[in-house]
């Protein structure tokens, strides 16, 4: 699930948290990665379960509905189309997301007036209601319906964002990723499958867990090392004036680029210098790119960059 650019933005945050707070240790920083990293995948299982949860809320509606004195005759003869939904009832089903939910204790239930406004947004979105007024169904128009809901209105719902942000802090920049991965998760579904369907892995393999500690651990320990090369290289400017989170974003950069053979300095360099662009200032990533390509030729020069062709 975890892509390499979100596991060098969760070292990143965590290098200069460290910093800034005068951590106590690697290894008690290397816990609070693994900690933010896994709240993330439960983050992805909480709003994978929004589906249902609608689905949920919408049947109890109609019941309500039903049960009145007097029902209106919409009430009598309600739309059950999207309570009838094939692909939620896939979701419902389906075994790992329940059991992983049921083991680290996630549900909406604290969360019903998040559900009710969601509902309400999605009852008002047209392309449900042009879904609801079509007179054929069938599992890819069930199915295409849910991922509009992920797709169009959950990442800027702020009821939704306001309730992830008070039930974690880490869980406040994770959202636009994560329903990223729900949407490939829910592309990859097919109707008949099995309830046991694996949901995606934390991790694609061991690597992508080795590489965000290795990263973690030599930006710390080797913090200091790498600060002098920065200096060396930051023209006209005194290094106390630069702002920290660019020091920060460069010495985990120089981390990986000597720590890494395997991984291309072009790849390096431009994946560092996309996440200056959202995470320190306007002109930081023009700054620290032409920073680190002078660091780069410095490497080389000393021996100390062996990448494998």
């Amino acid at each position: 699930m975890v892509s390499r650019r979100f596991l060098r933005i969760k070292v990143l945050k965590e290098v200069y948290s460290f910093f800034i707070a005068h951590g106590d240790s690697p290894e008690a920083a290397r816990k609070t990665l693994e900690h933010s990293i896994r709240k993330t995948y439960d983050l992805y299982h909480l709003l994978l379960l929004l589906a249902e949860e609608l689905g949920d809320y919408a049947q109890r509606l109609l019941e309500h509905g039903l049960q009145k004195n007097i029902p209106t005759a919409e009430e009598l003869h309600p739309n059950s189309k999207f309570v009838d939904n094939e692909f939620v009832a896939l979701l419902r089903g389906n075994l790992p997301l329940r059991h992983y939910c049921e083991k680290q204790r996630l549900s909406w239930s604290g969360s019903p007036e998040v559900v009710k406004k969601l509902l309400a947004a999605l009852y008002a979105s047209d392309f449900f209601q042009q879904y609801m007024a079509a007179p054929d169904r069938s599992f890819a128009e069930d199915k295409a319906l849910v991922i509009r809901l992920y797709n169009d209105l959950l990442e800027d719902f702020e009821p939704l964002l306001f309730a992830l942000e008070e039930q974690s802090i880490y869980w406040t920049d994770d959202v636009e990723f994560t329903l990223s991965q729900i949407i490939k998760t829910l592309r990859q579904l097919r109707q008949g499958q099995s309830p046991d369907t694996p949901l995606m892995p934390l991790y694609r393999d061991d690597g992508d867990r080795l590489f965000a500690e290795k990263l973690l651990q030599r930006a710390i320990t080797c913090s200091d090392e790498y600060h002098q090369l920065i200096d060396r290289h930051i023209k006209n400017w005194d290094v106390e004036r630069v702002a920290f989170m660019d020091i920060t974003i460069m010495t985990t950069a120089i981390a990986e680029l000597v720590e890494f053979a395997n991984i291309p300095v072009k790849v390096s360099l431009n994946e560092y210098i996309e996440i200056a662009k959202y995470y320190s200032t306007p002109y930081s990533s023009i700054f620290i790119n032409g920073v680190l390509d002078r660091v780069v030729e410095d490497l080389k020069n000393s021996g100390l960059l062996n990448k494998i062709e």
